[in-house]
């Protein structure tokens, strides 16, 4: 295993380790018999919703777009903004947690992102995304009542600390099922599948819910 792996690893068993140790009374509810799996007496660690996070597109994508006349679009409550110099879908967080049995992070976002051309769209609808434990991640969403995988991701540009999980220019590869369903809408996809569609940016906090912990009765 390579060190950056051993190092997402420890930063996940830190997490966790953190939790435990500032969770006493948890731990003292448990009956005296076997060592319960951590997944089954700590709650995952939750991640704060409604922080922002945005799908930009890669300057390849955008040109391929304006080729295809296709225009690029969001679906409400999201909106398309120019972001580091990109256009880009901005939506917020609305639920999250990364799993104390080690098994990675999930997200789910708000809306979704469309494009559309000559009177037709199609529209992606809550994004949702699985962070594997070695930081690579698949990105999926809601098409014409099926959920779709979209997108995957490698490690690079991902990041975990044991407060926060962020993600800076990281790069998701459209899948065959992506261009599959782009295809579908538009003839052809813009995009072949196995290239860069957006470059994913987003900072996550997970503080609150270690604090939750430490003081889980504010007003006593």
């Amino acid at each position: 295993m390579k060190t950056s792996t051993l190092r997402s690893a420890a930063l996940f068993m830190g997490s966790v380790a953190v939790l435990a140790a500032m969770a006493p009374t948890v731990a003292a509810q448990e009956p005296a018999g076997p060592l319960l799996p951590l997944s089954s007496v700590l709650p995952p660690l939750q991640l704060k919703a409604g922080d922002p996070y945005y799908f930009c597109l890669t300057d390849a994508t955008e040109k391929a777009l304006t080729q295809a006349h296709i225009t690029f679009d969001a679906v409400t409550p999201n909106t398309v903004v120019t972001y580091k110099s990109h256009t880009c879908m901005r939506g917020t967080l609305k639920s999250g947690q990364i799993n104390t049995d080690l098994t990675g992070l999930a997200g789910e976002g708000t809306g979704g992102f469309a494009f559309q051309r000559d009177g037709k769209r199609a529209e992606f609808t809550t994004p949702r995304v699985a962070l594997h434990l070695d930081m690579t991640g698949t990105w999926t969403a809601e098409h014409q009542g099926r959920r779709v995988d979209m997108f995957s991701s490698t490690r690079e540009g991902a990041k975990l600390s044991l407060t926060r999980v962020s993600a800076e220019n990281l790069p998701m590869t459209l899948t065959p099922a992506g261009e599959q369903a782009l295809s579908a809408a538009f003839g052809t996809s813009p995009v072949p599948a196995g290239q860069p569609f957006f470059e994913g940016n987003a900072s996550f906090d997970v503080l609150n819910s270690v604090t939750g912990l430490l003081n889980p009765n504010p007003n006593p």
